[in-house]
């Protein structure tokens, strides 16, 4: 497999992780709203902290 066939399956692969999480996300907003916030801020400040703490 050449570099430009593993590159189209990663590609289309993170498109389907990515459209998969957008469902869940949109899931969770619609029947737990307050819990989905709490988990979305968390998750961006636990990636800020890593990210400013490189």
């Amino acid at each position: 497999m050449n570099d430009a066939a593993l590159r189209r399956r990663l590609d289309a692969a993170l498109v389907l992780l990515a459209a998969n999480v957008l469902l869940l996300l949109a899931l969770a907003l619609r029947f737990t709203p307050e819990t989905t916030v709490g988990m979305l801020v968390f998750a961006a400040l636990l990636g800020y902290g890593l990210r400013a703490g490189r």
